[in-house]
């Protein structure tokens, strides 16, 4: 039997109708620990955002378009429907009846969530049934247990701002607000107010943790109490430490006139839930760390500058190794991978990689996301395009960048299509645009060359990035406007700046640069990039290029050799001169 089967079994003797899963945990993050891989258990589908409907006799599960092929690869398609996000909730009306039950976990939901839900449920005279305990959580045999990393204190070298300062300002934000207590649920968030990190989570450092931040007392801090032993002295005086499972008991203790903050979009339904029952008042606010959060502070955007300089020197020594001394015939996506984090390791102040490689070759570099596997692994070969899109943790920063270079000679329409995406990271990069702008008021300019010739991508163009956190980062981001949520971009954001293009079956194109954020006049905001490697001069047609393109590619280029010339050895260096010659009409 398989797991979608006991599921539905499941749901038939205990009489749910619906059961809808999120792929998310209980901090309703994006990045999440293989305990919390429901979403895998049930659909086999890996990527990084999902959600499924299950009902008794059927099932659908829908995806982004960056994961439109892979999922075609992983899910069973006799058994699933696969379909894009946003059918989603026409989807579920179409699917429920009158005196449907709807199981839903209320960790794994957020308010907004569950509105909408909540709204189908009553248009179609259904109920929703919030269960005690995830039934996949029952059914799934040898399910991982939760991590129990130790927590460390990311330093304020690094990080610029006591956790004393940090918890003041936050504060600040709460007394504006009248709201007397704010359940803070985003690991990345806390980890950012206390200055703590630790290693729950694949790439990204932070500790499962549950925070309840107060008008005027310490912050109250529910985690695992053996996680924090190392590093209480260093908090008490602004914390008070609690188990984990004591949060609930927390909330009940707290006076009736006082007013509980919650981030309607971020925190888990079940905190809405346990202050319902208590007659407690709730007011949706923000997560107050967002903006702070996002907006670093001048140690961390030199800190972001330095680790972007250091991981741009590995990311240069793997290209050389990939136009030069590789042998192609021993050479395949996951041996490339490795060579690289091989390099990176060296690196001063280096944690951990950001995210797992995209190593794609070919066909895979068409696959946005794709995550190369001993059975997917392809060897390279000539005459084919290859994407890399990867990143590091460094103490001082966190770092992300594509390149996409040809093995050998490229074709026409491979050059006419990365020049079109080039054009589009160029008119990003130099944008000057009004400090009250969204990003989704910029994203066209990345798709104008690729929309002329009636193509485009189905993904962001671009993304905040954390410090020494996340390395997908609210609430800034550049994208089509599409009712995400689409915060305002503010100095000192770092975001990322990656158009592509992606032809099925045969090949893929992203150019990615990380750019700071930087005060232009009074009134205007512009772009700083701050990654540095050679882009592919190979792929590129200048004939497309204005002169104003080509004279940014060219002082890019000069840029990349003046900072990283001395990080490499003589044949590195005597390659990246000749690749970042300036281009000429």
């Amino acid at each position: 039997m398989n797991n979608l089967s006991k599921l539905q079994l499941w749901m038939k003797r205990n009489n749910i109708d619906i059961f809808i899963i999120n792929r998310t945990d209980e901090f309703l993050g994006e990045y999440i620990a293989s305990y919390a891989e429901r979403l895998k258990w049930v659909t086999n589908f890996s990527g990084s955002a999902g959600k499924a409907i299950i009902l008794k006799n059927s099932a659908a599960i829908f995806i982004d378009g960056r994961y439109t092929f892979q999922a075609a690869e992983e899910v069973d398609n006799k058994i699933f429907q696969i379909q894009h996000f946003k059918n989603f909730w026409d989807w579920l009306k179409k699917n429920t009846s009158g005196n449907f039950i709807i199981g839903l976990d209320p960790f794994l939901h957020s308010k907004n969530d569950i509105e909408k839900i909540k709204k189908i449920a009553k248009d179609y005279k259904s109920k929703i049934n919030f269960l005690e305990k995830n039934p996949i959580d029952i059914l799934w045999e040898n399910q991982p247990l939760p991590p129990k990393s130790n927590v460390f204190i990311h330093d304020i070298k690094y990080s610029g701002k006591s956790t004393e300062e940090k918890i003041r300002q936050i504060q600040q934000i709460l007394k504006m607000n009248k709201i007397s207590y704010f359940v803070l649920t985003a690991l990345d968030s806390i980890a950012w107010l206390l200055n703590i990190r630790g290693n729950d989570i694949d790439y990204t450092p932070l500790s499962f943790a549950y925070a309840i931040i107060s008008l005027h007392k310490k912050v109250d801090l529910f985690i695992n109490k053996k996680k924090i032993e190392n590093i209480r002295d260093d908090l008490n005086l602004f914390v008070n430490f609690h188990s984990f499972e004591k949060v609930k008991n927390f909330i009940t203790t707290i006076s009736s006139e006082s007013i509980i903050g919650i981030d309607k979009e971020k925190t888990p339904f079940i905190f809405n839930k346990i202050c319902h029952e208590n007659k407690l008042s709730v007011k949706y606010l923000s997560d107050p760390c967002n903006y702070p959060k996002a907006q670093k502070n001048d140690i961390e955007l030199a800190g972001a500058r330095k680790a972007n300089i250091r991981d741009g020197a590995s990311i240069t020594k793997f290209l050389y190794w990939l136009k030069n001394e590789m042998i192609i015939s021993e050479t395949n996506e996951m041996n490339a991978a490795k060579f690289l984090l091989d390099i990176r390791k060296n690196n001063e102040l280096f944690y951990s990689l950001s995210f797992e490689t995209i190593s794609a070759i070919g066909e895979h570099s068409a696959l946005p996301h794709y995550r190369v596997t001993n059975k997917s692994n392809f060897s390279f070969k000539k005459n084919t395009i290859y994407l890399v899109d990867s990143g590091a943790q460094y103490f001082d920063g966190t770092t992300d960048i594509t390149r996409t270079v040809i093995i050998g000679k490229a074709t026409k329409e491979q050059k006419d299509r990365f020049t079109r995406v080039l054009k589009g990271h160029i008119a990003i990069a130099t944008t000057i645009f009004n400090i009250n702008s969204k990003g989704s008021a910029l994203d066209s300019l990345a798709r104008k060359s690729l929309q002329e010739i009636g193509c485009d991508y189905d993904h962001g163009t671009g993304h905040g990035i954390g410090s020494f956190l996340s390395v997908h980062e609210g609430p800034q981001r550049i994208a089509k406007p599409q009712g995400l949520s689409d915060g305002i971009i503010k100095e000192g954001m770092i975001l990322s700046n990656e158009p592509g293009y992606y032809k099925k079956k045969e090949y893929g194109i992203r150019t990615e640069n990380l750019i700071i954020v930087n005060k232009e006049s009074d009134s205007d905001l512009t772009f700083e990039t701050i990654s540095w490697a050679p882009i592919d001069l190979d792929l590129i047609n200048i004939n497309m290029l204005s002169s104003d393109e080509v004279s940014w590619l060219n002082n890019y280029h000069w840029k990349v050799y003046e900072k990283l010339k001395d990080k490499l050895n003589a044949k590195e260096k005597s390659w990246l001169k000749k690749v970042t010659q300036p281009l000429s009409f």
